[in-house]
């Protein structure tokens, strides 16, 4: 059976968004967790420059809406998995 887990991921106190933001992508991409990046996909960004592209599409939104973020979410993660079930 497949599931599909929408996760929210938050900023930490004391730290910036950018080392948040790269301490979840780099626990997200770890070599041993996923097959040597095996089990890694992304849509619409690199996962070689997505820590970069979170921070500068994050910025262009507040510019461009003018708009300051009201919680601490600070990107989701998707993540699927499958399970092989016999019976």
């Amino acid at each position: 059976m497949a599931t599909t887990r929408l996760i929210s991921m938050h900023k930490n106190k004391g730290k910036s968004v950018a080392d948040c933001i790269a301490d979840r992508i780099d626990y997200a991409l770890n070599p041993d967790k996923t097959n040597k990046g095996e089990y890694v996909s992304s849509y619409e960004c690199d996962p070689k420059t997505v820590k970069g592209e979170f921070i500068i599409s994050k910025k262009i939104y507040a510019n461009i809406t003018g708009r300051k973020q009201g919680n601490d979410v600070i990107l989701y993660q998707i993540r699927s998995s499958c399970h092989n079930s016999f019976r």
